[in-house]
C-alpha cells in the first residue's frame, strides 16, 4: 500500500477558522519535513500528517523554495524518468498531467500569499477546478477513485463528502512517487484522524461561503483540483438558501471551472443553468448513461477521464496564465523601482542635501527680489496695511526674536509708538500727510518696500521725546544723585550723566526695539514674496534670464514639508542674527552716549580736506615762518577744542560742586541742556538705525544666508520622524520585492513546465 501525505490549506480570509485547527497554535502552521520534524508555517494553513514516525520519508524534488511559505511541496519539475514512472504506476494522464498539476499547485500557493496585489485575485479565479454535482454516494465514489485504489481512500472519501458539510471543500490532489513506501496500520489510522480533524471544520450549523482548501498527495492519486459543494438543506422543492446560491454562483458560474455531472436530474439541470451549451460540463457515471447513448464511466475510468480533461483544460490556458503573470511581473518591477527610488530620495542624507541646495537658491532669489526683480506682486502692501499687520503680529506675540528681544518687549515698543498717534491709522496718516513718506499709498514689496521701511524707522527714531513724568521728577532725581561719593562731593559733571541716563535710556531703548522689530518682521514676511517670484520663473520669457534651478527647488519646497521647514527655519535664524546685530549696535551707542554725554555734545573738529593744498611733508619748498606758525595755531585750536568745556552744562556749572540749595535755580538750564542732548542723541540713533538697517540687508543676502543654509541640520524630533519614515519606505520596498520574487518564481515554474 502506498503512503499518504496530506496537506490542508485554510483560506486566509476567515481568521476565525484558525482557532479550530487541531495542529495549529497561535496562528502558525505545522509542517512535516523530510526528517519527520515539525516546522513552523505561515498563519492560516495546516499540514495533515500521516507519516510514520519510525520511518524516514524522502522529500520530493522541488524547484525553488517558496518565499512566502515555509513548506516544501513537489513542484512538478521532477526528472522525466520519475514523472513517467509515476504516470505508469497510476495508469492515468501520465507525466504531463502530473507536471501541470504540480505547477498549478505551486503557483497557487505563491499567489495566495499576495492576495492584495492588483490582478492576483483575477488570476486565481482563472485557475480551473472540477466542481462535483450529484448525490453524496456518487461524489464519494468519484473522490475515492481520485484518491487511488487503497482501502483508506474509501474511508477518506466518506470523511470529505459527508451530509453535514456546511462549507465548500476544495481538494488539491497530487500524485506522489514510489519512494513513499507502504502505508498501513497505525500510520493509516493517524492519517485518517488528521483528515477527519481537518474536514470537521466544514461541519456545523452555519453555512460558510469561503472554501476550506485541503491538499492531499499520495502514490497513485490523480492530479487535479476538485470542489465539493454542500448539499441543499430543507425539504424538496423549498427555496435555495442565499449562501448556497452564492456558492453556486462562485463555483458553477465561473467560466474557468469544469462542471462534473455525476447524476441526471437536478445536477444536470444545474449544469445547463450555468453552462447552457454544456461546453465545460463533463458527464460521468449515471449522468453519462442518461438517454442510453453512452457507456457508464465509473471508478478508475471516470477518474482517468476527469484527469485528462482537467490536464487538457490547463494546457489550453497556460498562455493566458503566462501573459497575466508577465504583466503582473512588469507592474511589480515598476513598483519596486519606484519604491527604491522613493526610499533613496527620502534618506536623511538626500533630504539634507536637497534642503541645503533649495536654501541656497532661496537666498539667491531673495537677493533678486530685494534688488527689484519684476513680475511678482505677491505680498505687496501699502504702508498702512504693513503697519497694521505688524501691530497685529506684535499684539499676538510674534515679533520677538532671538534671546535679546522678547515678544513682550517688542509689543510694548510698538504700542509706545502707536500711542502717540492714537493708533496705527493715525501714525500712518502722519507719515503719509505730514512726513510725506514716498509711495505710502502704493502697494509695494521687495526692495521698494524695504526702502520705504528705512524712511519709516528713521522717522520713528527721531519722533522719540523725553517722557513728561521723568522731566517732572528731574529735581527730585538730581537731589537723590547728589551727595558725597568715593571721590568727594558730587559735581555737576558727575550728576549730569546720571540725569541723562535716567531721562533718555529707557525711552530711546524702546524706540530701538521698535526699529529692530520692524526690520526683522519685514524681512521674515519676504518668504512668501520670494516663493511667488520663484514660481513666476516656471515659464515665459523671464525664465531665460534666471537660473533654471529656481523652479525645481521651489517644487521641492512645496512638495516636501520637511525641506520647507528646514529652509524657512534657517532663513528665520539668519534674519534673527541680523536683527540682533542691529539691536546690539544701537543699544551700545545709546549706552555710551548716556554714560558720557559730554563726548556726544562736544563740538567736532574741522579737518582741512582741500586736495589742492599740498602737505608740508610732500613739498620740497622750504617752509617759512608763516606756514609754521599757522600749523602750530591749528593744532593748538584743535587741542583747546577737545579739552575745553563741552556744550552740555552751562558755563556757570562747570567745575562746580552740586549744591541742593541752588539746584532749583539752575535746574531749568540743566533741563534745557538735557532736552538738547536727548534730541541730538535721538537724531544720531536715527541716522545709525537707517545705516545699520540698510547694511543688515546686504549682510543677510551676501553672508548670513549662505552660512545659515550651509549649516542646515535636523532637530532631534526631525531625525526620529525621518528615521521612522525611511524605515517605513524600506519595509514597503522590501515587501514589494518579496511579492515580485513570488511572481517571478511563478513565471519560472510555468516556463519550466512549457519546456
Amino acid at each position: 500500500m502506498p503512503k499518504f501525505v496530506s496537506e490542508a490549506t485554510l483560506p486566509t480570509t476567515i481568521p476565525q477558522q484558525q482557532k479550530q485547527l487541531p495542529l495549529q497554535q497561535q496562528g502558525q502552521k505545522l509542517k512535516q519535513g523530510a526528517s519527520g520534524k515539525l516546522q513552523t508555517q505561515v498563519p492560516g494553513q495546516q499540514q495533515l500528517l500521516g507519516q510514520n514516525p519510525a520511518k524516514k520519508v524522502k522529500k520530493e524534488p522541488t524547484d525553488q523554495p517558496t518565499p512566502a511559505r515555509n513548506h516544501q511541496l513537489p513542484t512538478g519539475d521532477q526528472p522525466e524518468a520519475k514523472r513517467q514512472k509515476a504516470g505508469k504506476t497510476r495508469g492515468r494522464a501520465g507525466a504531463t498531467g502530473e507536471t501541470i498539476a504540480w505547477a498549478l499547485g505551486e503557483i497557487r500557493s505563491h499567489l495566495e500569499t499576495i492576495p492584495d496585489v492588483e490582478g492576483v485575485k483575477e488570476l486565481l479565479d482563472r485557475f480551473p477546478e472540477c466542481v462535483l454535482l450529484g448525490g453524496i454516494a456518487a461524489r464519494r465514489e468519484l473522490v475515492a477513485s481520485l484518491l487511488g485504489d487503497h482501502g483508506v481512500a474509501t474511508n477518506a472519501a466518506a470523511l470529505l463528502v459527508a451530509p453535514g458539510m456546511r462549507q465548500p471543500i476544495a481538494l488539491e490532489l497530487r500524485c506522489g512517487s514510489e519512494d513513499f513506501g507502504s502505508f498501513n496500520g497505525p500510520e493509516a489510522e493517524a492519517w485518517l484522524r488528521s483528515v477527519q480533524q481537518a474536514a470537521a471544520q466544514a461541519l456545523g450549523h452555519r453555512l460558510k461561503v469561503d472554501a476550506l482548501r485541503l491538499r492531499l498527495s499520495a502514490m497513485g492519486c490523480a492530479n487535479l483540483d476538485v470542489v465539493d459543494l454542500p448539499d441543499k438543506t430543507g425539504s424538496p422543492g423549498s427555496a435555495v438558501p442565499p449562501k448556497i446560491e452564492e456558492m453556486r454562483l462562485r463555483h458553477l458560474g465561473s467560466p474557468s471551472n469544469l462542471l462534473v455531472c455525476l447524476e441526471p436530474g437536478e445536477p444536470l439541470d444545474l449544469c445547463r443553468r450555468f453552462d447552457p451549451p454544456l461546453s465545460r460540463t463533463l458527464r460521468l457515471g449515471a449522468a453519462a448513461t442518461d438517454g442510453g447513448n453512452a457507456v457508464a464511466l465509473c471508478g478508475p475510468e471516470a477518474a482517468r477521464c476527469l484527469e485528462e480533461r482537467f490536464a487538457a483544460l490547463c494546457h489550453d490556458r497556460v498562455p493566458q496564465w503566462m501573459q497575466a503573470l508577465e504583466k503582473l511581473e512588469a507592474r511589480l518591477t515598476r513598483g519596486q523601482a519606484e519604491a527604491r527610488e522613493i526610499e533613496q530620495r527620502e534618506s536623511s542624507d538626500e533630504v539634507l542635501r536637497r534642503a541645503r541646495a533649495a536654501g541656497t537658491s532661496f537666498g539667491r532669489a531673495l537677493e533678486h527680489v530685494i534688488n527689484g526683480a519684476t513680475g511678482c506682486a505677491a505680498g505687496a502692501m501699502t504702508l498702512e496695511d504693513e503697519l497694521a499687520d505688524f501691530a497685529q503680529a506684535a499684539a499676538k506675540g510674534n515679533c520677538g526674536f532671538g534671546t535679546i528681544l522678547s515678544a513682550k518687549d517688542a509689543a510694548a515698543a510698538a504700542a509706545d509708538v502707536f500711542a502717540q498717534f492714537d493708533g496705527v491709522e493715525g501714525y500712518a496718516a502722519y507719515l503719509r500727510d505730514t512726513v510725506h513718506v514716498a509711495a505710502a499709498d502704493v502697494p509695494l514689496n521687495g526692495g521698494a518696500a524695504w526702502q520705504r521701511l528705512l524712511q519709516e524707522v528713521e522717522v520713528a527714531m527721531r519722533l522719540s521725546s523725553p517722557p513728561p513724568d521723568e522731566l517732572s521728577k528731574l529735581m527730585l532725581n538730581a537731589i537723590k544723585c547728589g551727595g558725597t561719593g568715593v571721590h568727594g562731593h558730587q559735581r555737576w559733571e558727575d550728576l549730569w550723566p546720571k540725569l541723562m541716563f535716567a531721562l533718555a535710556f529707557e525711552p530711546l531703548r524702546r524706540r530701538i526695539r521698535y526699529v529692530t522689530a520692524r526690520v526683522v518682521f519685514v524681512l521674515k514676511v519676504q518668504k512668501n514674496t520670494v516663493s511667488e517670484w520663484m514660481a513666476t520663473l516656471s515659464g515665459g520669457p523671464a525664465a531665460r534670464c534666471y537660473s533654471p534651478l529656481f523652479p525645481e527647488h521651489l517644487r521641492i519646497l512645496r512638495t516636501v514639508p520637511l525641506v520647507r521647514d528646514l529652509v524657512f527655519a534657517a532663513y528665520d535664524e539668519a534674519v534673527t542674527i541680523v536683527g540682533e546685530q542691529v539691536l546690539k549696535s544701537l543699544e551700545d551707542t545709546l549706552m555710551a552716549a548716556c554714560i558720557n554725554p559730554e563726548i556726544m555734545l562736544r563740538a567736532s573738529t574741522k579737518p582741512d580736506l582741500d586736495p589742492r593744498k599740498p602737505l608740508l611733508s610732500q613739498t620740497s619748498v622750504p617752509v617759512g615762518k608763516t606756514e609754521r606758525s599757522e600749523a602750530r595755531q591749528r593744532v593748538a585750536n584743535e587741542l583747546s577744542l577737545r579739552s575745553g568745556p563741552s556744550a552740555g552744562l552751562p558755563v556757570q556749572l562747570s567745575d562746580r560742586v552740586f549744591d541742593p540749595r541752588v539746584a532749583e535755580l539752575m535746574m531749568p538750564f540743566v533741563e534745557e541742556k538735557l532736552e538738547t542732548a536727548f534730541r541730538r542723541l535721538a537724531s544720531t540713533l536715527a541716522t545709525h538705525a537707517f545705516a545699520l538697517a540698510d547694511t543688515s540687508l546686504s549682510e543677510l543676502t551676501r553672508r548670513q544666508m549662505d552660512e545659515a543654509m550651509s549649516k542646515i541640520d535636523y532637530s532631534a524630533d526631525q531625525k526620529r520622524a525621518l528615521a521612522a519614515r525611511h524605515a517605513e519606505l524600506e519595509d514597503m520596498a522590501q515587501h514589494i520585492e518579496e511579492r515580485l520574487q513570488a511572481v517571478r518564481h511563478c513565471v519560472t515554474v510555468l516556463k519550466n513546465f512549457r519546456k
